[in-house]
This record gives structure tokens, C-alpha cells and sequence, in this order.
């Protein structure tokens, strides 16, 4: 919500210096006494915001949990995760009765998929929940290199499963998502708290990168899929086990993933570096991808026989072209926020209004 506080004017003194009175609704909400200090920065656009020092340290926020709101399968799991990545310090889960066993363990199972979160309080109708997760531990930047890195190795794994037959190292995949969706969580949380103005943002983007808050939850969900996608070919490795695949469709299959390997890793590169060309070669490359999966098609359809053998082939290789769909949303996002290096602001109005006529 923005509020309205009116038109200031700067002033200077006789040293030069330049200055403007705060709102003094603002500084009564904010509670801020003399001699305190604030933290001033500017966006790329010109824009000035100012935050306290103690701003995350104020407050803490409690979520309380009315566990007969949420009787749907699933549901209350997914509120503690929910109340997680919205920033909550503490979730309290009450009922109007005892709280069963199979509810507990649905609490249980919540918590021990979030990063930081510990159960702090057990009683017979209320149990608390507690984030103990330090926020400035946890730059961005980390997070997003350490998904990543999870990422690429599950489908370069999911792939030599599937060359090798090795069922055990499917699985392994498949176990791994759950790591990547504790990361995924915890970036959520980071980027809610920074929104929410509880976290001052230069405290988790330390690098030289600084990283859009919208984009950064948008790339999270990106890596999300990729890994959702090499979990999906881990799966129909698992059920191919038994199955006689010729070696020319291996090596295909393998070729493709490769491919789709250097398209991952050009769309992350991009995104550290900004690469504006770098990202476009991402994009372009997608016609590559569509042509290796529709020989896919071909092939499996001329040489296979068995229905589950051609499902499961052809689903391994659409998996690998949805990878590489989300590598080029990663690309197609930075090249939206791309800027020229040469930008010029005019004042609005500057210009001599065009006919619309003449621009027919």
C-alpha cells in the first residue's frame, strides 16, 4: 500500500548540502527518535528509499493456524508452507480440540522440509512452530547457484541412468528434488521478506549482482521445473528397466541431452552476467531442441513396437525439451529487463504530439 505525504521541497544550506523534512506521520509509525540512523538507497530509475536500521528487528511476525480451517487432504502442509514463505517467525497451529497423532505428523513432515524451522512448543491443542533461519546467511546469489547446481546435476544423472540402466542412481534423483524444494522455499522466504520491507535487500544481494526481486521469484520457479522435469525421467527410466533400447536411441536421447545441458548452463551464465547476447543464443537454440524431439518421435514410432517403451521414450524426450523451454524463460525474462547502455530521459510533453493520421 502506498500513502500519500505530499509535495516537499529541497532545501540547501550555505555548506551546499541538500536536504528534506520526513513525514512526520511516517517517522511516528516507524517510531524513530533523534540520532537515529537510516539506510538510503536509490534504484536504477532515480527512486530514493529510506528504511531504519532496526526495521527487521522490531517486530516478529506470528501466523496463527486454526487447524479445523484446514480438514482437505494436503492442505494444512501446505499453509505451514505458505506461512513460511510469507516471512512468519513463528506459526502457531491450535485446535479447538486435541491435536491426533496423524495431524502431528503432517506438522512434522511440514517442518522438516523447510530450512530453519524447529518445533518449539508441544501441547495437547496447540503446537509452535519456530524459523530460526538467519536471512543474511543466505545471499540470493548462493541460493541461486546452489539450485542450480542441484538442478543440472539431476538431469545429467537422470540421463546416464537411463544410458547406464542404473536404477539406483534414478532414485537418487528423484530423492534429490526434496532438497531443491527446501532451497526453493527459503529463496521465496528471502525475496517475501525483502518485499515486505522486514529485510533491507542489500543484506541478501551482496554481490555485485542485484538481483530484481519479481525476477528472482520467477527464475525460482524456472529452476522448480527443471528439476520437476529430470525427476519425470528418472521415473520412466525406472519403468524402461526391463526394457531392450537400442543403442542408436540411447545415443540420441544422449546427444539431445547434452545439448539441453549447454542451453542451462548459457541461460544461468546470462543471468549472472546480464549477457543480453548470451541469452538470445538460448532463445534461438529452442529450434534445435524441437528437432531433436520430433526425430525422437519419428524413430521411436518407426522401431518400437511395445506401447510402454514408446510412451516412456518419447516422454524422456519431451521432458528434455521442457528443460529447455524453462532455460529460455530464464533468457526471455532477462532480456525483458535488458536496458541499452544509452538511455535518455525527456521531459514529458517535450516532444510535438503526431498526428495519428500520419502514421497511416
Amino acid at each position: 500500500m502506498v500513502f500519500d505525504v505530499g509535495v516537499r521541497k529541497i532545501q540547501h544550506t550555505r555548506s551546499g548540502s541538500f536536504f528534506i523534512t520526513l513525514p512526520k506521520a511516517w517517522v511516528t509509525d516507524q517510531e524513530i527518535g533523534k540520532g537515529e540512523e537510516l539506510i538510503i538507497t536509490f534504484d536504477e530509475d532515480g527512486a530514493l528509499k529510506i528504511n531504519t536500521l532496526k526495521t527487521q528487528k522490531r517486530y516478529y511476525s506470528e501466523f496463527i493456524v486454526q487447524i479445523e480451517d484446514y480438514t482437505e487432504e494436503n492442505s494444512l502442509e501446505r499453509c505451514i508452507k505458505s506461512s513460511y514463505i510469507q516471512g512468519s517467525d513463528i506459526i502457531s497451529i491450535i485446535s479447538k480440540n486435541t491435536i491426533v497423532v496423524e495431524r502431528k505428523n503432517i506438522i512434522e513432515k511440514a517442518t522438516s522440509n523447510l530450512i530453519g524451522t524447529e518445533v518449539s512448543e508441544e501441547f495437547s491443542n496447540k503446537i509452535t512452530i519456530r524459523v530460526l533461519v538467519d536471512p543474511v546467511r543466505f545471499p540470493l546469489h548462493i541460493l541461486i547457484r546452489r539450485i542450480y547446481t542441484l538442478v543440472h546435476s539431476m538431469h545429467v544423472d537422470a540421463i546416464k541412468s537411463f544410458t547406464e540402466n542404473d536404477e539406483v542412481l534414478a532414485k537418487d534423483v528423484i530423492n534429490r528434488e526434496k532438497q531443491v524444494a527446501k532451497l526453493y522455499f527459503l529463496m521465496l522466504r528471502q525475496l517475501n521478506l525483502s518485499l515486505s520491507n522486514r529485510l533491507n535487500f542489500e543484506e541478501i544481494c551482496t554481490s555485485e549482482l542485484k538481483i530484481d526481486c519479481v525476477f528472482g521469484i520467477v527464475l525460482a520457479r524456472d529452476l522448480g521445473k527443471m528439476a520437476h522435469y529430470a525427476v519425470v525421467i528418472a521415473n520412466q527410466v525406472i519403468r524402461l528397466k526391463d526394457k531392450k533400447i537400442t543403442s542408436e536411441l540411447k545415443e540420441h536421447l544422449k546427444k539431445m541431452s547434452s545439448f539441453v545441458v549447454t542451453m542451462q548452463q548459457n541461460a544461468i551464465l546470462a543471468f549472472f552476467k546480464e549477457n543480453f547476447m548470451r541469452a538470445n543464443r538460448v532463445i534461438n537454440s529452442i529450434t534445435e531442441v524441437i528437432a531433436y524431439d520430433l526425430k525422437t518421435e519419428q524413430e521411436v514410432l518407426k522401431k518400437v513396437d511395445d506401447v510402454g517403451m514408446t510412451i516412456g521414450l518419447i516422454t524422456i524426450s519431451r521432458n528434455l525439451r521442457n528443460i529447455a523451454n524453462s532455460a529460455v524463460d530464464v533468457s526471455e525474462d532477462l532480456q525483458v529487463k535488458h536496458r541499452p547502455k544509452t538511455t535518455i530521459k525527456r521531459e514529458l510533453g517535450a516532444e510535438q504530439p503526431v498526428d495519428p493520421l500520419e502514421l497511416i
